[in-house]
């Protein structure tokens, strides 16, 4: 039999070590399940970079420094995923299956016409973020703005254009949120 290499002490500071980062990590994401996934993505991380470690005296700030960035690579990857999953979402509301094309269509002719109606700033704010594709992030940069600067921006251009496309036109959703159908209103159309 041979002689386990921690002595017992080290296996209940360890130990306790791991129960602190649980609990630090379930404080900064928003599902407390998913810490024990990320305290163990921390885990690989420290026993892959040991060697990295200059100074024995300051461990536990360096292991809560790669908690800190798992818990950052955490966050970035369920917005990627959040992305990803609203990418999918529009994708199916515009196949055939999902929702009714001559609804689609009747919005889609309503869309250019309110889209033109709306200020310039608002226009290149939902051009460059929801037809070129870029992040908010991005356009901020490109235009010069602060990213929170920018998601007001295409939070107001969004909430103009949906209010000149509800002034003009009836759309029912379904639970889903995709259109179901677009009701013009009697006689001639705002945006036709």
């Amino acid at each position: 039999m041979t002689t386990p290499t921690h002595p017992a002490s080290d296996i209940a500071a360890i130990t306790q070590m791991r129960t602190r980062l649980v609990a630090f990590v379930a404080a900064r994401v928003d599902r407390p399940d998913e810490a024990e996934d990320i305290v163990q993505e921390v885990l690989m991380r420290i026993s892959r970079s040991a060697s990295e470690l200059r100074d024995a005296g300051r461990l536990e700030a360096w292991v809560y420094q790669i908690t800190r960035n798992a818990i950052i690579d955490h966050h970035r990857a369920a917005a990627r995923a959040g992305r990803t999953q609203a990418r999918a979402v529009f994708d199916r509301s515009l196949s055939t299956e999902a929702a009714d094309p001559g609804a689609l269509s009747a919005l889609t002719g309503c869309l250019a016409p309110m889209l033109a109606r709306l200020p310039e700033r608002d226009r290149q704010a939902i051009a460059m973020v929801d037809y070129d594709g870029l992040t908010q992030a991005e356009a901020a940069r490109r235009l010069g703005l602060s990213v929170p600067g920018m998601k007001s921006r295409i939070q107001r251009a969004r909430a103009r254009l949906r209010t000149l496309l509800l002034a003009c036109c009836q759309i029912a959703v379904d639970a889903r949120g995709d259109v179901r159908e677009v009701l013009r209103p009697a006689g001639p159309c705002p945006c036709g």
